[in-house]
């Protein structure tokens, strides 16, 4: 199953899920790589850890890889419905693609001593106190393929004669596809109880195609298409901490009663990554099947072994955990795409951006072993969550602004036991998201979708020591 999932994933990242005229800078609509339970709560992950069934792998910050109890495998996909609007007109689009798949695993657990249980008195009348043991994950890791960006869009605009240098009528046409995806694997290790670090290495890749035209109405002058082709392969690296704060109360040993304050904090540096880059502009006119037919060559230029300078990233978060009932946190990131810089070493219109974002995640007391219809909805997880944030695009001396709402679903399959008051659960996640982007002012679009996000997150324990007698 793994292996299918795999090849569909490669194939799938071909296919950009969004039409956004806006990926036409940069490296296009950047995916913020939430799963589908974090998409739920407004997109927070940075002080996230998974440190109840069902486990799930919380990329965004690798420090999160030593709560994964088990063995956890998560895929999510995602379908976009958007309107986009000028101040004269609208169109509607629709897509849907395969957002992530990530496979997390614990790789080395250590016992820890605890308190003092118990005192007994031995055959020579001497005491010997009882210490409890405690189990905790030392080392984790996780891999997967995400999708970090993707270009999908068609655009034109047409100028009069008047306003364009007496040419008659101009048609101006914009196409783009592709995009970059992101294989990482990624380590968490937690040298103390409480503090936990980790690192994400990954390789980034992908092809991005931009196409732009330039057609007369004047049969005196040729039509123009300008082709770029920029290939990415490169190496690129995240770091991510959390620091669990446990507050005593009277929770009778139930851990799962016990109140947590988690401080997350994620970053990154900027990197060069390798790409290579291609640009053909050439003179056609149009057959009467409206196919082009090339007239001449004006402009080749070609870039081996040149790059794109990724900008510097950090973020931090609070969570606040009330046992397994209630989750709530806040959380606030920057990019600083200014300094981003394209193969030929252009900004390519693009500024600084940040995003904060909050969310709630309530999850009823009801008893696993309840049985009956609306008692499943007593063990359902039920999410809200909202962002606000300003976008990487600066154009016409505006940064578009961005926010939105979320709504999400968490539905529990059965739970089946994994040893000694252990147990193992899968579960199905639903997201839905309504957002805008942009404005209609200074000659702009505005974007107003929906984005319906259904996660499968399939837990097991694995890499057993068989133990016999």
């Amino acid at each position: 199953m793994f292996i299918l999932l795999s090849g569909w994933a490669f194939f799938s990242f071909a296919q950009p899920a969004n039409n956004s005229p806006y990926a036409r800078y940069g490296l296009g609509n950047l995916n913020n790589g939430a799963n589908v339970r974090s998409a739920g709560i407004g997109g927070m992950s940075i002080a996230l850890r998974e440190d109840s069934i069902p486990y799930l792998v919380n990329f965004q910050n690798p420090a999160s890889y030593t709560s994964i109890g088990f063995t956890a495998f998560d895929i999510g996909v995602y379908g976009n419905v958007a309107t986009i609007s000028s101040s004269t007109a609208k169109q509607s689009v629709n897509r849907a693609n395969l957002s992530y798949f990530a496979f997390g695993f614990p790789i080395l657990r250590i016992k820890t001593r605890g308190k003092i249980d118990s005192t007994v008195v031995l055959e020579n009348g001497k005491f010997k106190r009882i210490r409890s043991t405690k189990e905790r994950i030392f080392w984790g890791g996780a891999f997967g393929l995400r999708e970090f960006s993707s270009i999908n869009y068609t655009a034109s605009d047409t100028l009069a004669g008047s306003t364009n240098g007496n040419f008659g009528l101009t048609n101006y046409k914009f196409q783009g596809d592709g995009g970059v995806n992101q294989f990482f694997i990624g380590l968490g290790l937690a040298p103390t109880k409480n503090l936990s670090i980790g690192i994400n290495a990954s390789y980034l890749f992908g092809r991005m195609n931009r196409i732009q035209r330039v057609e007369f109405t004047d049969d005196n002058y040729f039509n123009v298409k300008s082709d770029r082709y920029t290939d990415v392969g490169g190496f690129y690296v995240d770091y991510g901490a959390q620091y669990s704060i446990a507050f005593k109360r009277d929770t009778a040993k139930d851990n799962s009663k016990q109140h947590v304050l988690i401080v997350g904090g994620t970053f990154a540096h900027p990197m060069q990554v390798r790409a290579n880059s291609t640009s053909l502009s050439r003179t056609y006119t149009l057959t009467t099947f409206g196919e082009d037919l090339f007239r001449d060559t004006i402009g080749f230029d070609e870039v081996k072994g040149g790059h794109i300078t990724m900008p510097w990233k950090f973020g931090f978060g609070l969570t606040w955990k009330a046992g397994e009932k209630w989750l709530l946190g806040a959380e606030h990131s920057q990019e600083l795409w200014s300094s981003f810089r394209d193969v030929d070493g252009k900004n390519d219109s693009l500024a600084d951006a940040w995003r904060t974002g909050i969310g709630v995640e309530f999850k009823p007391s009801i008893p696993a072993s309840t049985r009956g219809f609306l008692a499943y909805f007593g063990k359902m997880h039920y999410r809200l969550g909202g962002y606000y944030a300003m976008s990487q695009y600066k154009l016409n001396d505006t940064q578009l602004p961005e926010y939105g709402i979320t709504l999400g679903f968490g539905f529990p399959l059965r739970r089946t036991r994994a040893g000694s008051g252990k147990y193992v659960q899968s579960m199905v996640n639903f997201a839905v998201e309504w957002g805008q982007r942009g404005t209609t002012r200074e000659s702009l679009l505005l974007e107003n979708y929906w984005n319906f996000k259904l996660g499968f997150t399939l837990n097991d324990r694995w890499f057993i020591k068989r133990k016999y007698e």
